[in-house]
This record gives C-alpha cells, sequence and structure tokens, in this order.
C-alpha cells in the first residue's frame, strides 16, 4: 500500500514538471497500482444517419467504486475497416462523463464497434466495447435477405438486478399510454439501498431480430495486456505532452515553456523540460482545439517544439458483424427516416443547450489592485497610461528593450531587481518591447498583483494582468508556435419536449423520447412525455449503487 501511494506521488510530482523521471520505476510497480475499468451506456445499437448516439461513461476501479484518477475517458466510433470514425474526450467529475454522438450521412451502412478507455487503461490496452449497426438510407445498397434471422439470444441480455429492483421504479407504470401523453415514474422509495448514479434511456424499441450484441466476449470489458510503452494518468485533465528539439544539437533539459489559449479565460500555463527534452502540461476543461506553445527563455530559432500525439488504442478489432436487411427491418428504416425528416425540420425549435464552464482565474484568488480604464481620462499611449494612472507600476527602458515592472516599495532589495510577470489576454509576454506601442483605447482593465508570485519554477515581483475589450490579443512573436489538439466535448443540458399550448401544433416524431445523463436519485418522481409515434417503447436504467452494485433495469410500455 505504501509503494502504491509513493508511485501515485511520483507520477503526480512528473506531472507538476519534474524533470527527473524514471521510466524503470514505473515498469516495476505497474502491476502494484489501480485498475481501472469502463462501463458505457448508452441508448441505441441500432441507428439511421440523422439520429443521435447518446451515451454516460461510468470510470471505476477493479472494485467497481469510481475511479478517483483519471479525469478524461475517451470513446470512439470504429468502422469495420478499423478506422475511428468519431472520437470524443470526455470529462470525468467523480469517475462520470457524458457525451452524444451525432450520425452523419458521411457514415456508411454497415458494422461498428463503440469503444471507451482512459489513457491508463491503455498500458494494458483495457477497454469497453460493444457492436453498433448504422444503415444510411442514402448510402450503398444494403444486401437483403427475405429469410428470417436467428433472433437474438435472450441468455445474452441477462442483466444483473437486485432482487428487489421495485427499490428503483416503486411504483409500476401503465402498460398503454396514448399519443402526447404524460409518463411519471416514481423512482427510488424511502429506502437508500441503491441509492447511486444512474443514466435513463427511453426510446422506441428496435424489434428487429438482428443480433447485435457482442459474441467475441462473455463481457463488455476486454484486456490485452501490452507493456511496450508507459501512458501516463490523466490525473487533472487533458495531458498535452510534447518534445523540445535542437536544431544545432543544444542542450534540450530545462527550457521553460508557456501554453496560451486564444480568446478564451484560460490561463497560460508552464512546464519545463526533462533531460530528455520532454514537456507536460496539464489542461482541465479543454475546451478549445488548438493551444499556443512559446519557449519563454531561450532563443527559440535554435530549437523545435513538437507534440506527442494520442492515437488511441493499438488494437484492431476482427469481431465486426454481418447484417442483412428482412422485411421488418426494410419497414422501421422507412418509417424512422420519416420521422427523422419531420423532427430535423423543426431542429430549431427543439436545440439542446451548451453548459458553460468558465475557467477559474487562480491570479484573482491574490490581492490584486483592478483600474478599469474608462474609470480615468483616456491616454493613447502605454507609457502614459503607466504614468498617469498606474501608480504601482512603470515601464523601463534599458539597453533599447522596455520593461513593465511592479513597484512595491516594502519589497526586499533583492527582490525588486526580479522581472514582473506580465500576462495579455491570457498570453505570457516574455518580451515586453512590441506590447509598449499597444491602443491602451482597446484596453478594458489593468490588473496589478504587488506581492512577489511563484509562476511555474520562477519567481517574479508582482503581475500585470491586461484585459482588452474583445479578448482577443494574440502576440506577435514568431516565437509562438499553433497546435491543433483534441479538446472536450461540451456539457449539454438536453432538449425536454413538453406537450402545452405553446406548442401544440408542431409535429412530434421522436423515437427517443428521454435521455438523462444525470438521473437525480433524490428527486421522487421522473416524468416525460410520449410523442405522436405510436409502438412499443423501452425505459432503460443504468447506473451503480454506492456500494458498487451495477444496476440494469429495463421496462416496456406502448402507445397507441
Amino acid at each position: 500500500m505504501i509503494k502504491k501511494i509513493i508511485f501515485i506521488l511520483t507520477l503526480i510530482t512528473f506531472l507538476e514538471g519534474v524533470s527527473q523521471y524514471n521510466s524503470a520505476l514505473l515498469s516495476k510497480n505497474f502491476d502494484k497500482l489501480p485498475e481501472e475499468k469502463i462501463h458505457l451506456h448508452f441508448n441505441n445499437n441500432l441507428l439511421l444517419t440523422g439520429e443521435t448516439l447518446y451515451y454516460k461513461v461510468y470510470c471505476l476501479l477493479t472494485e467497481n467504486s469510481f475511479s478517483k484518477y483519471s479525469k478524461v475517458a475517451y470513446v470512439e466510433l470504429i468502422n469495420s475497416k478499423n478506422k475511428k470514425v468519431i472520437k470524443h474526450k470526455i470529462n470525468l467529475i467523480n469517475g462520470t462523463g457524458y457525451g452524444d454522438f451525432f450520425i452523419d450521412t458521411k457514415l456508411e451502412s454497415g458494422s461498428y464497434k463503440l469503444v471507451s478507455y482512459t489513457q491508463w487503461m491503455k498500458n494494458k490496452q483495457s477497454f469497453f466495447e460493444k457492436n453498433i449497426t448504422i444503415i444510411n438510407p442514402f448510402s450503398k445498397k444494403i444486401k437483403s435477405n427475405n429469410d428470417s434471422i436467428t433472433p437474438i439470444n435472450q441468455s445474452k441480455l441477462t442483466v444483473n438486478l437486485p432482487k428487489k429492483s421495485n427499490y428503483i421504479l416503486s411504483s409500476p407504470i401503465k402498460k398503454r399510454y396514448t399519443t402526447r401523453e404524460k409518463v411519471s415514474l416514481s423512482v427510488f422509495n424511502d429506502s437508500t439501498k441503491y441509492h447511486g448514479t444512474y443514466s435513463i434511456s427511453v426510446k422506441k424499441k428496435n424489434n428487429t431480430n438482428l443480433n447485435l450484441e457482442v459474441t467475441a466476449s462473455n463481457s463488455d470489458f476486454s484486456t490485452n495486456i501490452k507493456k511496450e510503452k508507459i501512458y501516463l494518468p490523466e490525473l487533472r485533465g487533458s495531458l498535452i505532452q510534447g518534445k523540445v528539439t535542437s536544431k544545432s544539437l543544444k542542450n534540450t533539459s530545462d527550457i521553460k515553456l508557456a501554453l496560451s489559449i486564444k480568446n478564451s479565460n484560460f490561463l497560460t500555463q508552464t512546464a519545463t523540460t526533462n533531460d530528455a527534452g520532454e514537456f507536460y502540461f496539464n489542461i482541465p476543461n479543454l475546451t478549445k482545439d488548438k493551444v499556443y506553445i512559446q519557449i519563454l527563455d531561450k532563443q527559440e530559432t535554435d530549437f523545435e517544439i513538437t507534440l506527442i500525439e494520442n492515437n488511441g488504442l493499438e488494437k484492431e478489432f476482427n469481431n465486426f458483424q454481418k447484417f442483412t436487411l428482412n422485411k421488418n427491418l426494410i419497414e422501421i428504416i422507412k418509417n424512422r427516416s420519416t420521422y427523422l425528416q419531420v423532427e430535423n425540420a423543426y431542429y430549431t425549435v427543439k436545440e439542446d443547450s451548451i453548459i458553460n464552464s468558465p475557467l477559474k482565474n487562480m491570479l484573482l484568488n491574490q490581492k490584486v489592485r483592478v483600474y478599469k480604464l474608462d474609470d480615468y481620462k483616456r491616454f493613447k499611449s502605454m507609457k502614459e497610461t503607466f504614468i498617469e494612472i498606474i501608480d504601482v507600476a512603470r515601464i523601463f527602458n534599458r539597453q533599447g528593450k522596455s520593461k513593465i515592472k511592479v513597484i512595491d516599495e516594502k519589497a526586499s532589495q533583492t527582490l525588486s531587481y526580479l522581472p514582473s510577470l506580465l500576462i495579455v489576454d491570457g498570453h505570457i509576454l516574455y518580451d515586453h518591447t512590441p506590447f509598449i506601442d499597444f491602443d491602451t483605447r482597446n484596453i478594458n482593465t489593468i490588473s496589478i498583483i504587488k506581492n512577489k508570485y511563484f509562476y511555474g519554477n520562477a519567481i517574479y515581483q508582482g503581475v500585470v494582468l491586461i484585459e482588452t475589450f474583445k479578448k482577443d490579443y494574440f502576440p506577435t512573436s514568431k516565437d509562438i508556435k499553433e497546435f491543433n489538439v483534441m479538446q472536450i466535448q461540451p456539457q449539454k443540458k438536453y432538449f425536454f419536449q413538453k406537450h402545452d399550448q405553446i406548442n401544440k401544433r408542431i409535429p412530434d416524431f421522436r423515437t427517443q423520447l428521454y435521455w438523462n445523463p444525470n438521473l437525480n436519485t433524490t428527486k421522487k418522481e421522473i416524468t416525460f412525455y410520449t410523442s405522436d409515434v405510436t409502438g412499443d417503447f423501452e425505459i432503460d436504467i443504468h447506473g451503480f449503487s454506492k456500494k458498487g452494485e451495477l444496476i440494469k433495469i429495463t421496462k416496456t410500455f406502448s402507445v397507441k
């Protein structure tokens, strides 16, 4: 246990920028570390182009407790040629996260794999795996077979239910409902035995007699041990790793770098290369697909920065299931295609909404003096502004270079010689000179931290934070490089259909009646509405109790 704690602390220390890294220690202690696994709850294993696959990620340890290690999970859709056609990166909060795939018309009809894993799981190439069938009515013709198809093996659909499943649905639902009727479910009675984390899907049953279950394994979770390379866990967010190389064979260790994100509240991060010239940034809630990295303390022209790509699992699947059309499936496709066309025509009134999760600026936790320039007489030049308005900072010129310096009369003589940190719209400016000519009429606020400040592995005498009105300032230096990265999928509040006077004239042909990835177990009742679509529907609840018990429950009802 002590070795496990020491090793995890070693990982954390390494990810915070320590230059020494002992890969032999990782390999030696690897089998003693906690193992993660993924359980994925998703709404449908048969989808048409234009529909959406919703999913909930449960990241667990081997004893089914939620993992506190990985903060990021990956969800991929892989076609029968083992090509990743969709890849998502999901934020994990307390071991869970969620997202959705829109099934684009570019996807061909066929069998696919839905796969999920964390970067830590890649060390043993372990992953969640399920078969998905996608039908594109606009792509090439699918082989048809009018003969009957072998029905689903019901033994594969066996679920682990508690003996008293009425703890989940504490009152029975009706067998039949009418169109546009309100459905109420009483969830979780007074007992808290099965309270935990759950997701719920309510959709029209497929009734295709297609065997879409995984047949290569008795489990959704597969492992293929491989230790040729060590993958570090994403303990604090998206792990961006790269390497600095020298064009003139110079030493690439202990080089300071800064990473910033354009048009974002994200505060620049710094890192230092290790003995191999490698660097690591941990970015919480990475919502942009581009980052900007610059070398702070060297002439960048002597060095080159490259990022190490995250290529996913090192596995090729060969157990894709083949399927052919029958009369029943053809009829289902026709009906669902009609429903989709109507629903998509009214998409603008049924949109999901994005939940904004702004990053907190940790610098503002310090004692900050804020100068809102509109509160003062405006001066065009930066020099005049700092002379007439900013009384705790000055602009100094030395050997043809300009520096903005925070003045603190209480600082010791030693600290007074330290540079001040200048950050403009989230970007660190190592060279202040180009910014001195910036038109201050575009600046909204100038904030000053007078005290000494530890940032990365350096000490600064104060910080100058400048924010423009548009928050779009970008350094003119050629030293800053742009890199494409994989962003976190935004969290959504999914559309909830109500039937009232406001929308009674809007058609409702939803086959997915309800999806909630975060079922509130404290509510005594959940509600949703049926649509104008008739037939058999299925309520599917997945999740884990606080004791780590996997709960799956399915109920059916019909709409006439």
